[in-house]
């Protein structure tokens, strides 16, 4: 079966990149870990010319089966804590889905299982 790739992006101000980190690290990405079906999960932070940084919260599962079973059916649309909403500036609606034809994909380099492992919120800047 063909793993499947969550990703789901956000924009915050740039000052706030840390504390986004932190808080995915203590509270986000545990929770994912924790899911059945959940292989890998890490935030990306690419920082913009203007002052805001681009985060991606990205996921590697067995399949669309064990997502739904996080997301209650409801995969397309992120879950999102009303707490960080306000210092959200911008968010994709929808979270997407890729389909993978190996984990070991080269494009995957960037969620190398050691970095997702350790959690960081020094994370890649893709």
């Amino acid at each position: 079966m063909k793993k499947v790739l969550r990703a789901w992006t956000f924009w915050i101000r740039s000052h706030l990149k840390e504390e986004c980190g932190a808080y995915l690290d203590q509270f986000v990405l545990p929770e994912l870990r924790r899911q059945p079906g959940n292989l890998r999960a890490a935030p990306l932070f690419r920082d913009l010319t203007d002052g805001t940084t681009q985060v991606v919260v990205a996921s590697i599962w067995e399949s669309m089966e064990h997502i739904r079973a996080y997301d209650g059916g409801s995969s397309a649309g992120p879950t999102l804590d009303p707490a960080i909403r306000a210092k959200i500036l911008d968010r994709d609606t929808m979270v997407r889905h890729y389909v993978l034809d190996s984990i070991d994909d080269p494009a995957l380099a960037m969620l190398a299982a050691d970095e997702l492992n350790a959690g960081s919120t020094g994370s890649t800047n893709a």
